[in-house]
């Protein structure tokens, strides 16, 4: 199988709650590498990025060192790669919080860098890691040209970038067309509470998404860090004589993992290791157990370097 993967590497400077501070590569990187083993010897992995050439060598280095990822899609561009501080604290419920400061992006993709790819292709994974790695339009084209498996992890879209790089979440205008244009859409509960302007439920988020006339999503996935993730279906169902649409709603257990190192990269993997299973079989809910159980096994590696252990 063939599979896409739209969205920008960078570099990584993790600063943990203990103090120690990690220098590691990240962004696309970990669901590319996740993906190249995860799958089959067979299968074909093919990175869409736009990538600076003051990291070209050193990037294109370590995914050489995986057989079955395709570089024809790594475009080297002027522009630097960019820089994240990853600052996070633990606090006493369990929960993490990270704050961001970045450096600027690099250039955003067009629709034209992955078209040529999409022939063969069973699934595209568009992951958007620095918010502007692809524009809306690229997104509906990719829709209308491409039959197979689009899914979307909404990531940095409701992020914004002050002047002093720090970045905090926020709304997101569009948010509806965003997320109507992929087969499966994730997001962490952040995420999902900052897309609306005026302050909506998860549920009514989910419905507008799900049962939206224009929209080609069957399912949205939440994820909650310890707390697990959500994962919510259109069904079909019958009252009397009058069928109906409506939303199911499934509660997934975290999986506590006692060698817990760093949880950096996990939403990466766990979108990755969803498209692998959800191609492949066509459950939706499966799927997630089984991304579910790939994340909390990552949250025990340490940056791109320990994936190969995924397998």
């Amino acid at each position: 199988m063939k599979y896409l993967v739209i969205g920008e590497p960078c570099v990584d400077v993790i600063h943990k709650a203990d103090g120690d501070k990690i220098h590691s590569y990240g962004g696309i990187l970990y669901s590319v590498i996740a993906l190249s083993v995860l799958s089959a010897p067979e299968d074909e992995i093919l990175p869409v990025m736009n990538l600076g050439e003051d990291e070209y060598e050193n990037i294109t280095g370590i995914l050489k060192g995986y057989s079955n990822i395709n570089m024809d899609g790594v475009y080297k561009v002027g522009h630097p790669t960019r820089k994240v501080n990853l600052y996070y604290n633990i606090y006493n419920s369990g929960k993490s919080a990270r704050l961001e400061q970045s450096t600027d992006p690099t250039y955003t993709l067009d629709y034209k860098d992955s078209e040529k790819f999409l022939p063969g292709a069973d699934g595209v994974l568009v992951n958007m890691i620095s918010g502007v790695d692809i524009t809306l339009d690229t997104l509906k084209k990719l829709r209308t040209n491409f039959n197979g498996k689009i899914h979307m992890d909404l990531h940095n879209l409701v992020m914004k970038t002050n002047p002093d790089g720090t970045r905090e979440h926020t709304h997101l205008e569009n948010y509806q067309e965003w997320c109507t244009n992929t087969d499966t859409l994730q997001m962490n509960e952040f995420e999902i509470s900052s897309l609306s302007k005026v302050k909506k439920l998860e549920y009514e988020i989910a419905e507008e998404i799900l049962l939206s006339p224009d929209s080609r999503v069957s399912g949205l996935i939440v994820t909650r860090g310890i707390d697990g993730v959500s994962g919510y279906t259109k069904t079909e169902k019958k009252y009397l004589n009058e069928k109906y649409q409506d939303i199911d709603k499934y509660a997934i257990r975290a999986i506590e993992n006692p060698r817990f190192v760093d949880t950096t990269g996990c939403g990466d993997v766990f979108a990755a290791s969803f498209l692998l299973h959800y191609s492949k079989n066509k459950d939706f809910i499966k799927s997630i157990y089984f991304a579910n159980r790939i994340a909390s096994y990552k949250t025990s590696l340490e940056g791109i370097n320990e994936l190969h252990k995924l397998k």
